[in-house]
């Protein structure tokens, strides 16, 4: 009886000593998993980062073509002022450029100046957002 006393005592060893196995086997496989989450966190912290610096230079970069186009709203704002000044000016033909019947052409050139005197140059803003 005493030898199958150490014959079970060497079988439940062996049996430890496999499960100690495996455990370590296992706690080394949660390492690398462990490892690979801290680096997905990091990867992902670095990429939320970089979301945020794009998204800050997508912002100034629309800030940056508002003003421009409110400055070439302005520029063109003034040209068209410009250009109503001048459409609203009588025109003024020179002497050798007149027709032979100076009236028969000045209703014509009357109504001519009231039309263009007449149109709406006015700029119309349209958000584009």
């Amino acid at each position: 009886m005493m030898m199958s006393a150490g014959l079970y005592s060497i079988v439940i060893e062996g049996l430890l000593a496999l499960l100690l196995v495996i455990a370590i086997a296992y706690c080394m496989r949660l390492d690398g998993k462990l490892k690979a989450l801290r680096n997905g966190n990091a990867r992902l912290l670095e990429a939320a980062k970089e979301l945020q610096s794009s998204a800050l230079h997508a912002q100034n970069a629309v800030a940056a073509l508002r003003r421009s186009a409110d400055a070439a709203g302005k520029e063109l704002q003034l040209k068209i002022d410009e250009a109503k000044a001048v459409a609203a000016i009588p025109m003024v033909r020179d002497v050798r450029d007149m027709p032979i019947d100076p009236y028969r052409d000045a209703p014509r050139e009357t109504s001519h100046a009231t039309a263009r005197a007449n149109v709406d140059f006015t700029l119309r803003r349209r958000s584009v957002l």
